[in-house]
């Protein structure tokens, strides 16, 4: 494809390729660019070289990309927040546990918690020290403070504490992804005096912020349902903090989950509806100027109202570029204006390149531009209506295609009917943006017609029963799906190699696309089951005891728990090993770990076993023993207790190991405890 040949592309890729990089470099910033400037200097050397002696050298473009990725490690270092003299982060008092008097702004609030609201705030002061940076505060719900607005500005006393790594093999790291938003510590917050001080808005967000608690407002009085409104904020205002978690696990299985946060999904159907109602326009004197200026002005304020998140920012970038060069009628390749507008998000925010949304988007679109021209070739019907479907669904498969690999990686499931989710959501949400934007602007003028009202919450309350059919179809849906890092890169090289053999069908492109599957069948398949090791468990399950033998594929789960179908760190840690069969039982007072022995002491306390001398002792369900006269006892080399304990029982054994001199786990700190052997 001639496509791959634009420069821009390849540049986007290696930048991109840089950041994600970055995190892995440990050299300094002045150390990166020393390297920049030094291939620079051999790039322009090469150059005037070549141009005295009139020859063709290939390794400069090469020299250009690792320029360029380079390029990408260094805005990435120098965009961290933590890059800042001024950031909390630098301070020994952010990180010594003590008390401290906290002054901060709410910026954001997010979806809450069993027990805590949450939200992010830039922080103000640190005593009396001037600092900057981004905070997790978690509001009690037992607090006597109620929910903080945002921009308002909050003086407290709390300890800032670090954000907890996951406590079970292969779970999310919510630590790692804090670290990326900027946020390298959390704040709890109870008991303690709250003096909250309403501002005046200040900044765009501040504004926009304050348009959506007026445009809420006017909204609960009429007569919609709470989850009708809760569609209205996540779909038009980009606040998706009322959707119940129900409803995002019906939307996740259905293959759905994309509509509920404003992307370019949204943006695309805004940009089509903005185009079909002022088409009139093009019949007067500048009116494709006019036209343009009015689409730009309408997507940047949408973007504005919605928060000014990063899926919602990356949508309206990408789609206002495709509006400038098709209002302009200027000749350039859908992917190379694609790419552009990559380039341009990722050298203002590096960071959004690991964001998973901005992944989904681009690799999405991408998909749509290469691949559905391929199934127009396919044919299409003569009827508009039956044409219209036909393309909403190449378009579905399209996206799809590009989106699997990091779906699968991601989220590790397929959903088998998103097609037909897709050919009933697409236009439920075309109506709904239309409908919303329709109510949304009338509310600010006068009460809206009964009749609109109506009919937007039928069409979303029609999407959610559709939605959660779909969702009951569990046949369809192929989730637990093992796919790793190796699996991802592969299956990007097996697509990119597809579609380079699809337009020029060589016996080189042949061998290339032969290579790329023949090393997915290797990498993917049969070295991870060859390389299978045994394993033995011990996770972290507050209350309660979970334990896991782990035979190559084979996962022998030992639990106190009446049911462990549900449970969700089991299904983390057979998605990371690969597991492939799974069998249950209780929990033995021994276990033969290799050469080791391991001796579980129960509530019971009974551990005087004769003629047994375990060199490991597992303390399950707060036994009431003397941990001194069992050290003393058996002699173990190592003791592990659980979260099955007593917290003020951990804590007493954790001073009585220490006095001792002996080695202990203690799953809430350090996580879960794994022996491979």
């Amino acid at each position: 494809m001639k496509a791959f040949n634009y420069p821009i592309l390849k540049l986007t890729i290696f930048l991109a390729i840089g950041i994600l990089v970055s995190d892995n470099v440990f050299i300094s910033v002045w150390t990166i660019l020393g390297g920049i400037g030094f291939l620079t200097f051999i790039l322009i050397r090469s150059h005037f070289y070549c141009k005295k002696n009139k020859k063709t050298l290939y390794w400069p473009s090469l020299l250009v990309l690792l320029i360029m990725m380079l390029i990408g490690v260094f805005i990435s270092k120098t965009n961290a927040p933590s890059f800042s003299k001024s950031h909390y982060s630098h301070f020994k008092t952010s990180a010594d546990k003590q008390l401290h008097q906290l002054e901060f702004v709410v910026k954001k609030k997010l979806k809450s918690t069993t027990y805590n609201h949450r939200y992010y705030v830039e922080l103000i002061k640190i005593d009396s020290t001037l600092v900057s940076g981004t905070l997790l505060i978690n509001l009690s719900r037992e607090s006597m403070t109620t929910n903080f607005k945002v921009n308002s500005k909050v003086l407290t006393s709390a300890a800032l504490q670090g954000v907890k790594p996951p406590q079970n093999p292969n779970q999310f790291n919510y630590k790692t992804y804090l670290k990326r938003q900027g946020v390298f510590y959390q704040v709890f917050l109870k008991n303690q005096p709250v003096l909250v001080l309403p501002q005046s808005p200040k900044t765009i967000t501040d504004y926009a912020e304050t348009i959506r608690e007026a445009l809420n407002k006017r909204l609960q009085k009429l007569s919609f349902k709470p989850i009708e409104r809760a569609f209205i904020n996540a779909l038009l205002l980009g606040q998706r903090q009322d959707i119940s978690a129900d409803v995002y696990e019906a939307y996740k299985k259905a293959g759905a989950i994309h509509i509920l946060a404003i992307s370019g999904l949204h943006i695309g159907i805004l940009l089509l509806i903005l185009q079909f109602v002022l088409r009139p326009l093009l019949y007067f004197g500048y009116g494709k100027f006019v036209r343009l200026l009015i689409i730009l002005c309408v997507l940047w304020g949408f973007a504005v109202i919605a928060g000014l998140s990063p899926s919602v920012v990356r949508a309206v970038t990408m789609f206002s570029l495709f509006a400038i060069v098709k209002g302009l009628k200027r000749s350039s390749n859908s992917l190379n204006t694609l790419a552009i507008s990559a380039f341009i998000l990722l050298l203002v925010r590096p960071k959004f390149c690991f964001d998973v949304g901005f992944q989904l988007s681009y690799a999405a679109v991408a998909s749509i531009i290469i691949v559905k021209p391929v199934l127009d070739s396919w044919g299409s019907f003569k009827n508009r209506i039956l044409n219209w479907f036909l393309d909403l669904l190449k378009v579905s498969i399209a996206a799809q295609i590009g989106v699997l690999p990091l779906s699968l990686f991601y989220f590790h499931q397929f959903p088998g009917l998103f097609f037909v989710t897709n050919m009933v959501v697409i236009p439920c949400l075309m109506v709904i943006l239309g409908l919303g934007i329709m109510t949304l602007i009338l509310i600010g003028i006068f009460h809206p017609p009964d009749i609109l009202v109506y009919s937007l919450g039928w069409v979303i309350q029609f999407m959610n029963r559709f939605v959660e059919w779909i969702a009951t179809k569990e046949t369809f849906l192929f989730d637990q799906i093992s796919f790793n890092l190796a699996a991802l890169i592969i299956s990007y090289l097996i697509l990119f190699s597809l579609s380079i053999f699809y337009h020029k069908k060589t016996f080189k492109n042949f061998m290339i696309l032969g290579i790329c599957i023949l090393s997915f069948q290797v990498f993917v398949q049969q070295i991870p089951a060859l390389a299978s090791k045994n394993s033995f468990v011990i996770f972290h399950k507050t209350r309660h005891s979970v334990l896991g033998f782990q035979s190559n594929q084979h996962l022998e789960v030992h639990s106190d728990l009446d049911s462990i179908y549900n449970l969700r760190m089991l299904k983390d840690y057979k998605i990371g090993a690969a597991i492939k069969t799974q069998s249950t039982d209780s929990i033995p007072r021994l276990y033969k770990i290799d050469n080791t022995l391991l001796l579980v002491v129960d509530s019971l306390g009974i551990y005087n076993v004769k003629s047994i001398k375990p060199q490991w002792v597992l303390l399950s369900h707060s036994p009431k023993i003397n941990l001194n006269r069992l050290i003393d006892s058996l002699h173990p080399e190592l003791i592990i207790w659980d979260g099955s304990n007593y917290r003020t029982y951990q804590e007493r054994w954790k001073k009585t190991c220490e006095a001792k001199k002996m080695r202990f786990h203690q799953t809430s700190e350090k996580g879960a405890f794994l022996v491979r052997y």
